[in-house]
């Protein structure tokens, strides 16, 4: 590749950066709001929320917050993924909605994003809730 070709790619990929990276100032307040969620709960992380369930931390990304949990008991082999979606889904992300303390993530669309992995660390699921959707079961 010439040094030409080199230095256009280069520039070319910097333009890129430079467009996506300003966020609104609504993006920045939700931005700000999601970072101080997360880090309450990495402030108390880990933390059991069961017998089975650990909460290791929190994440986020754009309108994302990320849960990232363990099964203490169990390596991902030992579950079976069609059993364990629908608990999760039931349990964890069925209720989402009508819980008052999630109101603001509702408000500013927030997706809640809860991944698991094995007590082997291995990558078991991740379900997710597009906290916008709460309003149009209304």
């Amino acid at each position: 590749m010439s040094k030409y070709m080199k230095y256009m790619l280069i520039g070319m990929v910097l333009i890129s950066f430079s467009n996506h990276g300003v966020q609104t100032p609504d993006e920045r307040s939700l931005s700000t709001a999601l970072t101080a969620a997360a880090a309450m709960v990495n402030k108390s992380a880990p933390q059991m929320l069961d017998e089975e369930t650990r909460l290791d931390s929190a994440a986020t990304f754009r309108n994302f917050i990320i849960y990232n949990n363990t099964m203490v008991n169990y390596s991902a082999e030992q579950l079976d993924i069609t059993l364990f979606d629908p608990l999760i889904q039931e349990s964890v992300i069925a209720p989402l909605c009508s819980n008052e303390k999630l109101s603001g993530f509702i408000e500013l669309g927030v997706v809640m994003v809860y991944r698991y992995l094995g007590k082997n660390g291995a990558f078991i699921t991740e379900l997710s809730k597009d906290m916008a959707t709460c309003n149009e079961a209304k």
